[in-house]
C-alpha cells in the first residue's frame, strides 16, 4: 500500500490517550503508508498540550513520535493560500463555517495531495468542499476516523 495519511490533532490525542491506537499507525508505516501533518496541526497541538497537567509527557511522547513515525510536516505554499482561501469564501457547507483552524489543515492535506485525512471529528469527515476546488482540480481526500481506516483499509479482506 502506497498511501499518504495526514494526521489531525485529534488523532495525535486519541494515540497518546489510548495508545492501542497506535498500532494502527505503526501497522500503516509497515505496509508503506507515509504519515503528514502540517506546522498549523502541530500549532493548535502544541496550544493544547500547553493547557494540560502533565504536559512535558505529552511532549515528550509528541517528539518521540514525530521521530518514531517519520512525519513530514508540511508548510504553507501557494496551493495552501488559495486553498484557505476559497474554502473561507464559498462556505456552501454551513458545518465548517466557524472552524477556520480545521478548514486550514484539511487545505494542507489537499494541496500537498494526502489520500487520507484521519479525524475524529465529524463535521470534516461530512464536509463539502466548494465546487470551484474541485472544478480547479483537487479533491479532498477520504476523511475518516482513525477506526474507520484500520477496519475498512487496513484490515479489507
Amino acid at each position: 500500500m502506497n498511501a499518504s495519511l495526514f494526521l489531525d490533532t485529534t488523532i495525535f490525542f486519541q494515540c497518546i490517550d489510548h495508545p492501542q491506537l497506535i498500532t494502527v499507525i505503526e501497522h500503516a508505516i509497515n505496509v508503506g503508508c507515509q504519515i503528514r501533518t502540517s506546522i498549523s496541526v502541530l500549532g493548535e497541538t502544541l496550544a493544547q498540550i500547553h493547557e494540560k497537567e502533565n504536559a512535558v509527557e505529552y511532549l515528550t511522547w509528541l517528539n518521540q513520535s514525530l521521530d518514531d513515525w517519520n512525519i513530514a510536516i508540511h508548510f504553507p505554499n501557494d496551493y495552501v493560500r488559495i486553498l484557505c482561501y476559497q474554502m473561507g469564501e464559498e462556505e456552501i457547507d454551513t458545518r465548517m463555517i466557524h472552524e477556520p483552524t480545521d478548514r486550514t489543515h484539511l487545505a494542507y492535506a489537499m494541496a500537498y495531495g494526502s489520500d487520507y485525512f484521519l479525524t475524529s471529528d465529524k463535521n470534516l469527515t461530512k464536509y463539502r468542499i466548494p465546487a470551484v476546488l474541485e472544478k480547479a482540480g483537487f479533491f479532498k481526500p477520504k476523511t475518516i476516523t482513525l477506526e474507520t481506516f484500520r477496519d475498512t483499509v487496513l484490515n479489507k479482506k
